[in-house]
């Protein structure tokens, strides 16, 4: 009992923390946001200008978010193709944002049409995966609306088989587990599942971007959304009922990726005890540094270099991607060290 009561203490203060960064973020805690919900009902998605169309995704795109919330656009159209894009005021960080200009994105587009915007490959820009990717999608979700298609993202079960795959992953790891205590044959399995199809396919984990976007936005109803919770569930619910760490140990695919890297040589590198202390302390030390950058919004634009972003390769940083690699490296030699010693997601998931 006492141990049941200690995790609804460190969950609520989990709970508190996240809660906190999205009203600092995102100024909305659960999709309330206090002084913009009648602001936000007055916008038209598509007006008429003497030169064409511009398209506002400001309500489009209410369910697609950056890693510090919703990113609206206007694209302009002119004789039938986009003359330009612009983003409107959100919450992303400026240095990071200004990336997606410099190196071409909000450029992407143009001189295209709407059907070919609504179906175009462009790539994210490293290092600012999440603005990126919330930028894409809002001007497919702007091209499907002019074009009279219903948007991917505006809500609905769409049929993405890789999140259907993830889901599946998810319940597996989630419930196979706790029910049949399976031997390290299914462990091996339910890891190599872990990073093919949540890590390299669907690129679906618990990092801070997904926690502070669900905080501030709530739940989307879509399978996108369902993934999300079920994941949460795991996270933070689970160290309630007495299963702590089981997200990590179970689903996480970077800490899957470290412990079958680790099956390559049994013979670890020997850490001697104060050794273990002291990397203990530096990972409960990172984990208040980053943290305080969060609430103060300077530096916080680490966020977007989470190392689980690494399996986004086609977006994500060199910078993320070496050093994952680096780790996997390590895990040869010792045991999950990433986990062990730095995570910043999994030390507020075992605060949970």
């Amino acid at each position: 009992m006492r141990n049941r009561w200690v995790g609804i203490g460190s969950f609520a203060m989990i709970f508190c923390i996240i809660a906190s960064l999205a009203m600092v973020h995102e100024n909305s805690i659960f999709g309330f946001s206090p002084g913009k919900a009648a602001d936000k009902d007055k916008v038209d998605p598509v007006r008429m200008t003497g030169q064409g169309e511009v398209i506002n995704t400001t309500q489009l795109g209410d369910k697609i978010l950056g890693y510090g919330g919703t990113v609206p656009l206007e694209i302009y159209v002119r004789s039938g193709r986009i003359d330009s894009i612009k983003a409107l005021p959100n919450n992303e960080t400026s240095e990071v944002f200004q990336r997606l200009y410099d190196e071409g994105l909000m450029k992407a587009w143009n001189g295209h049409t709407l059907s070919e915007a609504a179906s175009l490959e462009v790539d994210a820009v490293s290092g600012a995966t999440y603005s990126s990717n919330a930028v894409i999608r809002n001007v497919r979700a702007g091209a499907d609306y002019a074009l009279g298609m219903q948007s991917a993202q505006s809500g609905g079960f769409g049929a993405d088989i890789s999140l259907v795959a993830a889901l599946l992953v998810i319940l597996a790891g989630a419930i196979v587990p706790l029910a049949a205590h399976p031997g390290p044959r299914y462990r091996l399995i339910q890891q190599i599942l872990n990073v093919a199809i949540l890590g390299f396919w669907a690129g679906v984990f618990i990092d801070y971007a997904m926690m502070l976007n669900f905080f501030a936005h709530g739940f989307t109803f879509s399978l996108a959304g369902v993934v999300t919770i079920l994941l949460l569930i795991v996270g933070l619910i689970y160290p309630v009922l007495n299963k702590p760490g089981h997200y990590c140990a179970w689903i996480c695919p970077f800490g899957s990726l470290q412990e079958m890297a680790g099956k390559v040589q049994k013979h670890k590198i020997r850490i001697s005890s104060r050794t273990l202390k002291a990397l203990d302390t530096f990972r409960s030390m990172l984990w208040v540094v980053l943290l305080s950058l969060l609430f103060i919004g300077f530096g916080c634009q680490w966020i977007d270099y989470e190392i689980f972003t690494g399996f986004l390769v086609m977006s994500a940083s060199w910078v993320v991607i070496c050093i994952g690699v680096l780790f996997i490296a390590l895990s040869v030699f010792v045991n999950r060290p990433f986990c062990r010693f730095v995570c910043p997601t999994g030390t507020l998931l075992r605060n949970s």
